[in-house]
């Protein structure tokens, strides 16, 4: 299981244009991640388990299993 911020081409509660979501996913990699994706058929939805992050240098914190639209994303990058 590994860690992904999927960057969002939509806007946030904030304001901002775009937003990041971070969820961990069965998938071990990015690679993995894709692949997965893509024999699903129809490329459209990813499920991972939603983590919110209390601030810089803040706790990390489960939030529930979240469907991710994928032809709303723009990018998505390993979490470290």
């Amino acid at each position: 299981m590994a860690r992904f911020i999927f960057t969002m081409n939509m806007p946030a509660k904030s304001g901002n244009a775009v937003h990041q979501v971070v969820g961990e996913s069965a998938a071990y990699s990015l690679r993995e991640l894709v692949g997965l994706s893509n024999m699903s058929g129809t490329n459209t939805w990813v499920l991972v388990d939603e983590i919110y992050r209390d601030g810089p240098g803040g706790d990390d914190r489960p939030n529930g299993q979240i469907a991710i639209n994928l032809t709303h994303v723009g990018k998505i990058k390993e979490a470290v």
